[in-house]
């Protein structure tokens, strides 16, 4: 056999700091450099909403406006967690061509399996009326929208105009796995670059997130606009009182230690508050509250990470980070804006969202511990129902070849 032959037999090493950089050729098209704008877009949100406060501080004439602005939103604005989401979603925000450049850059794509039955009924339509076209035109957000969705429940309880409209279930979806910072789930559920409203209307859903990310100025106007709430108990609760589906990535921060190329390490075993959620949580009408898993494929591909193994000093140190602050730093490297081998940047790599059946649960005041692992088995065993039906077509590695004898696992 030639040297040739033997070099494309032996199978490929472990990915670790690249040794030399590929820079991205100057004749990229404009759709692609404006894929990845987008992403550093959101990837830089953060620290650029931080910096311009701190920015306007440097100012005073601006200091009146800044005032005004931190006693209303620290003193009087409760939307992260009072279940009034809605009342600051914007549905045009999350149409905007940007983030449907986002999803592309990946892409993100979501595979329904069954049509869910909308918590709002209603139908879809194209923008109408010269202002609604007017602004759909110039932002590019010419994806339908739901006539009869939840911004015409004013209560809470179904009722617009004096009138009462039909209540269709809740939903609280579980997002697997957690990745190193959710990418996907960012762009399929809190934008609508991957079409979520098309393939699901009339269940408007709330990606959730750490409380602690609405107390950073400006990025908390951000992540409103897009319909993120606080992933708080308390939240959560208002949210299905007031009929809004909710959608949490169960494994957390602690999952995201286990993020890695070509596995699905899930923690998920002793996870069951979500299922006592949903139990707990008092229904506003006659129809249930129903759990919903979602499967990414492709989630943990995005980034490398430097990974300790659970004895190392670096994972205890990170998870010392987690218990004490509620987040943890996973050490990640993908790309760059201009090159291919290392940097902050995602990888390219395709994420595919399974969103499962619908499992309703009942309304149980103070659910036992055998009533709630019922349920919680029959999640766990829809998850497992989705990766053997979908790991062969949609578990890709970075080449587009499929992975071999890889498995979810249950690690916690």
């Amino acid at each position: 056999m030639s040297e040739k032959k033997r070099e494309v037999d032996a199978p490929p090493k472990k990915r670790t700091f690249p040794r030399s950089v590929h820079f991205a050729p100057l004749n990229v098209p404009l759709e692609r450099r404006l894929q990845t704008l987008a992403v550093l877009f959101h990837t830089v949100a953060l620290p650029y909403c931080i910096g311009l406060f701190f920015l306007m501080l440097a100012f005073p004439p601006l200091w009146p406006l800044l005032i005004m602005y931190v006693i209303y939103a620290y003193g009087f604005d409760r939307s992260s967690s009072n279940g009034q989401i809605s009342r600051r979603r914007s549905p045009l925000f999350r149409r905007l061509p940007l983030f449907r450049l986002y999803c592309d850059y990946f892409p993100i794509r979501i595979h329904r399996e069954v049509p869910l039955e909308p918590t709002f009924p209603g139908r879809l339509r194209e923008p109408s009326g010269v202002v609604e076209r007017w602004i759909a035109k110039i932002f590019g957000a010419q994806d339908a929208v739901v006539v009869g969705n939840e911004s015409e429940s004013s209560n809470g309880k179904g009722q617009s105009n004096g009138k009462t409209k039909k209540i269709g279930p809740t939903y609280v979806f579980g997002y697997h796995p957690h990745g190193i910072v959710s990418l996907g789930a960012f762009g399929a559920i809190a934008t609508e670059g991957a079409g979520w409203e098309k393939l699901f209307p009339g269940i408007p859903v709330s990606l959730l997130t750490l409380e602690t990310n609405f107390n950073l100025p400006f990025y908390r106007e951000y992540l409103l606009s897009l319909g993120i709430a606080s992933v708080s108990r308390r939240s959560c609760t208002n949210l299905l009182k007031n009929n809004q589906s909710i959608c949490i990535v169960i494994g957390g921060a602690q999952e995201s230690l286990l993020a890695e190329p070509g596995t699905l390490d899930l923690i998920l075993l002793k996870r069951r508050g979500f299922v006592k959620l949903a139990m707990s949580t008092a229904r506003t009408s006659d129809e249930p509250i129903c759990l919903v898993p979602i499967l990414s494929f492709g989630e943990n591909d995005v980034y490398d990470q430097v990974r300790g193994e659970r004895s190392s000093r670096l994972y205890k140190i990170q998870t010392f980070i987690k218990k004490a602050a509620g987040f943890t730093l996973p050490l990640m490297y993908a790309r760059g804006i201009f090159n291919y081998d290392f940097g902050l940047m995602p990888y390219r790599r395709q994420m595919t969202l399974v969103v499962g059946k619908p499992i309703a649960v009942p309304y149980v005041a103070q659910p036992t511990e055998a009533e709630i692992e019922v349920y919680h088995k029959q999640y766990v065993d829809e998850l497992k129902r989705l990766w053997d039906t979908y790991k062969d077509e949609y578990f890709i590695d970075h080449t587009g070849k499929g992975v071999k004898n890889s498995e979810m696992r249950f690690v916690e």
